[in-house]
């Protein structure tokens, strides 16, 4: 009986002394354990809150009466950790084309550089066909060769049908037509296949 009570003792001591040198240690590891779960959970709720308010002031941007180009690029500026960035910088590029051809391309390349995969592709092709009418063809070219979405096939085509217009290749840019109306399927718009019969048939 001595001998077991003598032996429980021990292995309390035992349990005491492995928790003075170990405790210290394994208090650090659940604190940080819990301050990583804790800074996960602001992290995320900074993210929803930064969402929520790039939204919102996105909103109050596009209805902007005056000086709308600003306040677009502003939203981009301000929460350009969020996908409301880009959206900011294609709607800015869509209000700065017509006037400020400088600006909107600014604008589309902080698109194309955005977290969005799908919106980075819609501002390239507005870029190239920004550069073609401002007469980058290069700069259009460029952008025209990289991989975009198998969905803008037809798109990509006709861009690249207007490049070679405007580089007066005519039989490139027929095939490059014929190409964009294939791709478009059943139903390609009417005005590609104005802009492909206007070459006519060539050699």
């Amino acid at each position: 009986m001595a001998d077991e009570l003598i032996s429980d003792d021990e292995r309390a001591e035992q349990i005491k002394k492995w928790w003075r040198e170990n405790g210290t240690s394994i208090g650090a590891g659940i604190a940080i354990a819990l301050a990583g779960v804790f800074g996960w959970q602001y992290w995320q709720q900074h993210q929803k809150d930064q969402a929520a308010a790039a939204s919102q002031q996105l909103n109050i941007a596009i209805e902007a009466e005056s000086d709308k180009v600003k306040a677009l690029q502003a939203v981009a500026e301000d929460f350009s950790s969020t996908p409301y960035a880009a959206l900011a910088s294609l709607a800015a590029a869509s209000e700065a084309s017509q006037e400020d051809p400088a600006t909107a391309i600014a604008s589309l390349k902080v698109a194309i550089e955005g977290k969005d995969s799908s919106v980075a592709d819609i501002a390239k092709l507005r870029l190239a066909r920004l550069y073609i009418a401002e007469g980058k063809l290069s700069d259009a070219e460029t952008l025209l060769d990289t991989k975009l979405a198998v969905a803008y096939t037809s798109l990509v085509e006709e861009l690249r049908g207007d490049l070679y217009v405007a580089k007066k290749d005519l039989q490139k840019a027929r095939e490059a037509y014929d190409k964009a109306i294939l791709s478009a399927g059943s139903n390609p718009a009417r005005y590609l296949k104005m802009k492909r019969d206007n070459l006519g048939k060539g050699a």
